[in-house]
């Protein structure tokens, strides 16, 4: 995690470089490495002092993405511009970009102090700030990123926390109009990385910067993002907003990816699929036939034993969670057992109890074709 390097080129006039929020526009990248697609005719609109993630599995594409944004693996067709500028012919030190990856590349025989102040200090001389300068900057930094104080230790005298935010404050130091960053928090455990998730977004709306960050964990990009882009096999399948993504799926990768889902095969016919043993709307755009049904786990509910409605399922287990009760079912239909979500008043009052048979349906389904989920 380390701003940009910083050596510049002598060429004939300079375009101006981007100046406050940028807005970045990607368009029709396209990058391979030994003849795989890591990035497939991928355009995006990065909207100028928004925090966008980049979500999905390894390999769909992300960290390509963001350091062809950065100028550092840049793409072999397709462009990228900074407020409109080409940012091909930007010198990454107009570009004003600052890179955070996940390992930290903190200088081990320098203290917080030097390793934020770098940047700035192998500036040329005519744009190197003053000592004062850097100092006051320096220490502004520490307080925006907690650490006050704690200027003179080596990056071994820190917790991983602390590291990740000294690298931050060191990408922030070069007054960065971009901030990209590379699974941030990845290195961290659950606790730690909870906590500086919600540091990152008040430093986010602190600075305003255009940010983008790259991440696998659905969890935090939901929580952070305003707005997410899921890839697969270098190509964005969906951006929007974590309630679009949610609510909305566009594809059955992005609906199976984010969240608990269970799907079931079904056939759609007359405006309905049969799931669970109950009718399901489906969108007009679905056609008769066989189709793919997605529910998530919170979206089940158990029907009182009298009616016998919906699917006969077998409690297999019972976990007290935080917020409730998991119970794990089976049912004939479903490809695996079920996780779903329940009120603890279901237990206490007997309802439910491991072995016996209950029944369960689901309150609303995501359905796609069964050639869209294919193809």
């Amino acid at each position: 995690m380390v701003s940009l390097p910083l050596p510049q080129g002598t060429r004939g006039p300079q375009p101006e470089a981007p100046q406050g929020p940028v807005r970045i526009d990607v368009e029709s990248l396209s990058k391979r490495f030994a003849g795989f697609a890591a990035l497939d005719d991928v355009s995006l609109i990065v909207r100028p002092g928004e925090l966008l993630a980049l979500l999905g599995p390894s390999g769909s594409g992300k960290t390509t993405l963001l350091r062809a944004i950065a100028g550092l693996a840049p793409a072999e067709e397709g462009i990228v511009r900074f407020n409109g500028v080409d940012a091909s012919t930007l010198t990454l030190r107009e570009r004003r970009v600052g890179f955070v990856f996940q390992h930290y590349a903190l200088f081990r025989h320098m203290t917080v102090f030097d390793n934020i102040a770098f940047g700035l200090n192998v500036r040329p001389r005519g744009q190197r700030p003053g000592k004062s300068e850097i100092a006051r900057r320096v220490r502004r930094l520490l307080e925006l990123v907690q650490l006050s104080g704690m200027e003179k230790r080596f990056p071994a005298q820190l917790s991983g926390g602390q590291r990740q935010r000294v690298a931050l404050a060191r990408a922030l130091a070069i007054e960065p109009t971009v901030l990209l960053l590379d699974e941030p928090f990845g290195a961290l455990d659950a606790k730690v990385r909870k906590e500086l998730r919600t540091w990152l977004r008040q430093i986010h709306n602190e600075t305003g910067l255009t940010t983008i960050f790259v991440t696998h964990d659905q969890e935090e990009a939901m929580e952070l993002a305003d707005r997410v882009v899921v890839m697969k096999d270098g190509k964005i399948e969906q951006v929007g907003t974590p309630d679009e993504l949610y609510d909305d799926p566009a594809t059955p990768f992005v609906c199976d990816f984010l969240g608990d889902t269970y799907k079931f095969q079904a056939v759609a016919r007359d405006g309905v699929a049969h799931i669970c043993g109950v009718d399901i709307p489906v969108d007009e755009d679905i056609p008769d036939g066989p189709v793919e049904a997605f529910v998530r786990a919170d979206a089940f509910e158990v029907v009182p034993r009298e009616l016998a409605e919906g699917a006969p399922a077998i409690v297999r287990s019972i976990r007290r969670t935080g917020l409730g009760i998991i119970a794990t079912v089976s049912i004939e239909d479903a490809e695996s057992h079920l996780d779903i979500q329940l009120g603890r008043e279901m237990v206490s009052s007997s309802e439910v109890s491991v072995g016996a048979t209950i029944f369960i349906r689901p309150l609303v389904a995501t359905v796609f074709a069964t050639c869209a989920a294919s193809g």
